[in-house]
């Protein structure tokens, strides 16, 4: 497996782990400890650190020839990152017109003149994005690494 294949996976592999450990855990403590002291699970997203291990992939072993990556290799890792950066761009339109929307519409344009969302919700949003960043990047790495391989695929 190439080794930007394999980032993608350990990528998508911790993402997946840490926002299902955190949501099981806050939906743990918000039905013993209520919903102030349950923002204490958001805690693992800790865990988003190991992301930082990625770069240890593309490390050659002593001896061993050749490349790491090529032209190849280069092109789908600008591809995969403009997907991302999409659906990233999705999210943040989704998140910022979302609640607006759904405010104007049952309430009325005047409701909407009133704050939606807490402040300090924005930087939970901020680092979901960050998630959803490198869930897409993996996600369109692990694609075309299968379409690579089966040229019947189309």
């Amino acid at each position: 497996m190439h080794p930007q294949a394999r980032h993608a996976r350990f990528s998508l592999i911790v993402c997946v782990v840490t926002v299902a450990l955190a949501a099981a855990a806050y939906f743990a403590l918000l039905a013993t400890l209520g919903p102030h002291k349950a923002r204490g699970a958001f805690g693992l997203f800790g865990i988003l650190g190991l992301l930082g291990l990625g770069p240890t992939f593309y490390h050659k072993k002593p001896g061993e020839a050749g490349i790491v990556m090529d032209e190849r290799d280069w092109q789908i890792s600008c591809r995969s990152q403009i997907f991302a950066w999409r659906i990233v761009l999705l999210y943040w339109c989704l998140v910022c017109m979302g609640p607006w929307a759904w405010v104007a519409i049952r309430s009325g344009i005047d409701a909407v003149e009133k704050p939606l969302l807490a402040v300090e919700w924005l930087p939970w949003i901020l680092m979901v994005s960050g998630i959803v960043y490198f869930i897409a990047w993996s996600l369109a790495v692990l694609r075309s690494y299968r379409h690579e391989k089966d040229p019947g695929i189309d």
